[in-house]
C-alpha cells in the first residue's frame, strides 16, 4: 500500500508542477577538437609526417574566446625536414548585433622556415553579414604589430640577417559552407601588410561526419610572404588528412 501511494504521489500534477513546461537543459557554451595526421613510408624511402591541431572555443554571452595549437613534424631517413609550432588566441567582444572587436596573438616558431619565429598582435573591428545556419561569414579589419626573425642559415639581401618588427594593417575574412548533413566546407583567409613586409595566408578545408564525434578533414594552409632571405620560398603549402574528434 505504502509504494502504491509513492507511485500516486510521483505522478500527481503538484509534483510534475515543481518543473516549469519551458525548463531547457542549461547551454553548453564550451566546444573542443582535436585532430591527428601521421604518415610513415618505409622501403627504398623511409619518411614520416607528424601534425597535430587543438582548437577550444567558449562563447559566453559579452565574449567569445577561441585558442589554437597546431604542431607540424616531418622526417626522412637522414633528418628531420619540417618542424613547426604555432600559438593563437583571439578575443571578440560582442557588440549590437553581429558586431565585435577583437584582439589577437598568434606565436609561430618554424625551424626550416623563412623566419624561425614570428609573434603577431592585433586588435580590430568585426562584422557577420552572414549568419545562418547552413552559411556562416565574416570580416575583420584592423592594426597591430609583428615581429619577424629570419632564418639564421640565410643571409637577407635586405639587411644583415637580424629581427625586425613592423605596424601593420589586417584584413581577414572565415567562412563556414555546409554542403550536406554530414559535410562542411571552411575557408578563412588574412592579409597582414607593413612598410617592411606582408604574408598573406588561406586556409581551406573539407571535413566529412563519419559517425558520432568523429570526423575526417581533408585540408590545405598555404601562406605567401613578398620578402623573403635568400634562398628561401616566398609561398610554403601544408595539406593533410586528418581524423578529428569533437567533445
Amino acid at each position: 500500500m505504502k509504494r502504491l501511494m509513492m507511485v500516486a504521489a510521483l505522478l500527481s500534477p503538484s509534483v510534475w508542477a515543481l518543473v516549469p513546461p519551458e525548463y531547457k537543459e542549461p547551454e553548453d557554451r564550451l566546444d573542443a577538437e582535436v585532430e591527428l595526421g601521421l604518415q610513415y613510408t618505409s622501403g627504398n624511402t623511409e619518411s614520416s609526417n607528424f601534425n597535430s591541431r587543438g582548437k577550444i572555443v567558449y562563447d559566453a554571452e559579452a565574449a567569445r574566446h577561441e585558442t589554437n595549437l597546431h604542431a607540424y613534424f616531418a622526417s626522412d631517413n637522414q633528418s628531420t625536414t619540417a618542424e613547426q609550432y604555432t600559438v593563437q588566441y583571439q578575443l571578440d567582444y560582442k557588440l549590437k548585433g553581429t558586431q565585435y572587436v577583437y584582439g589577437r596573438s598568434e606565436l609561430i616558431w618554424d625551424r626550416f622556415g623563412s623566419f624561425t619565429q614570428q609573434q603577431i598582435y592585433s586588435f580590430g573591428y568585426g562584422y557577420s553579414p552572414i549568419d545562418h545556419r547552413h552559411t556562416k561569414l565574416s570580416l575583420e579589419a584592423g592594426a597591430g604589430y609583428r615581429y619577424n626573425k629570419p632564418n639564421l642559415s640565410d643571409s637577407d639581401t635586405d639587411s644583415d640577417g637580424s629581427s625586425t618588427d613592423e605596424g601593420i594593417a589586417r584584413f581577414a575574412g572565415k567562412l563556414e559552407q555546409r554542403l550536406h548533413e554530414y559535410t562542411t566546407f571552411n575557408a578563412e583567409g588574412a592579409v597582414e601588410t607593413g612598410n617592411r613586409n606582408t604574408i598573406a595566408t588561406l586556409k581551406l578545408s573539407i571535413r566529412n561526419q563519419l559517425w558520432a564525434d568523429l570526423a575526417l578533414k581533408i585540408g590545405t594552409d598555404v601562406k605567401y610572404t613578398e620578402k623573403v632571405p635568400e634562398n628561401s620560398e616566398k609561398t610554403d603549402i601544408i595539406s593533410t588528412v586528418n581524423l578529428l574528434y569533437s567533445f
